[in-house]
């Protein structure tokens, strides 16, 4: 796979001028809260485009290589030598990089900058909490959701066909935006031309990444989504909105999903609380209390219909559903443009 040319189909990015990038080359920039990097001879670090790298497999060698721990990777622009650069965000760093005189690569600068604010510390707190407990996620999937909370108990091969039936057989290029450890649209997609696994939590993304070699995978904020217009046939998001701070993010996300894709499927988990019973005993002991959980802006039906219906209802045909199993009640939207 060119890197070049699978991004620039997918990637609705400026194309500029910048002769200080190799030509036919991924090239890197690394920033945190104060400083923007390179490295240590004050380069960028690329690979040639031609190179069959998964992305993924390429920020985990930067990252032994050069001793960083990167929180997030994000392309910022193509150039007019055939390249593109991406940003990394860091936490750790050492004398393999140095900071990099901003005037010299101000163009670089401002895009980054352009985008920061969706990459700050704010939406790491998921990826530290799974990192901090990964213990217990690992008892999560390797028991209690293996035994205790099995597929059969959460009806997932019904489940599955439910969102196989809404997926046409003419959908070729499909996203989930949010995949996190859910791997839903990787099963049941293998068929298809292109499928993009897409969640901000790069630390879930390497997991995925072990799995699924035949998933592209991308580390964008839901709220920052830099696809071309229309270029998926499905966007699909899976208990996205609960995470999410209030109405204006939801809404920021739907038109983000409404811009790069021509059908959406949303799927959201009612609010344990107003499901009750056994739902509202695993939200609140399993999900909140031991695998500290961040998402909590739960809606109920009403709400998610009204958000959903004041986004879409001019500009397409909008149909529910729902799906019950073991773990409560699922609210599910189908968005088509018209």
């Amino acid at each position: 796979m060119n890197g070049i040319k699978i991004y620039k189909e997918i990637y609705n990015l400026q194309t500029i001028n910048l002769s200080y990038i190799k030509e036919n080359s991924i090239s890197f920039i690394f920033f945190d809260n104060d400083n923007y990097y390179l490295n240590k001879d004050n380069s960028f670090i690329s690979y040639s485009s031609y190179l069959s790298l998964n992305m993924v497999y390429l920020i985990e060698n930067i990252e032994k290589i050069y001793g960083l721990v990167i929180y997030n990777f994000f392309p910022i622009c193509f150039t007019k030598n055939n390249s593109i650069v991406f940003a990394c965000k860091i936490r750790e760093k050492n004398t393999k990089i140095k900071v990099c005189d901003k005037k010299k690569i101000n163009k670089i600068i401002s895009l980054i900058d352009s985008k920061k604010e969706y990459y700050s510390d704010e939406y790491d707190d998921e990826r530290l909490l799974i990192e901090k407990y990964s213990h217990r996620y690992k008892i999560y999937h390797n028991f209690i959701k293996k035994y205790i909370i099995n597929e059969k108990r959460r009806k997932k091969s019904e489940y599955l066909n439910l969102i196989a039936n809404l997926i046409n057989c003419k959908s070729n290029n499909i996203i989930d935006v949010s995949c996190g450890d859910n791997d839903d649209i990787f099963k049941i997609c293998k068929d298809k031309d292109l499928v993009v696994g897409n969640d901000i939590n790069f630390y879930v993304i390497k997991k995925a990444e072990e799995k699924y070699k035949n998933v592209l995978f991308t580390n964008n904020n839901i709220l920052n989504l830099d696809y071309n217009n229309s270029f998926f046939d499905i966007s699909y998001c899976k208990n996205t909105l609960h995470h999410l701070k209030n109405t204006n993010e939801i809404n920021l996300a739907l038109n983000n999903l409404y811009k790069i894709s021509n059908k959406i499927i949303i799927v959201e988990i009612e609010n344990p609380k107003v499901t009750g019973g056994l739902p509202k005993i695993l939200n609140k002991y399993l999900y909140t209390k031991y695998l500290k959980d961040a998402g909590k802006e739960f809606l109920n039906f009403e709400i998610f219909k009204e958000i959903i219906d004041q986004n879409f209802n001019d500009k397409s045909n909008v149909s529910y559903l729902t799906f019950e199993n073991i773990l409560g009640k699922y609210m599910i939207a189908v968005i088509e443009k018209r």
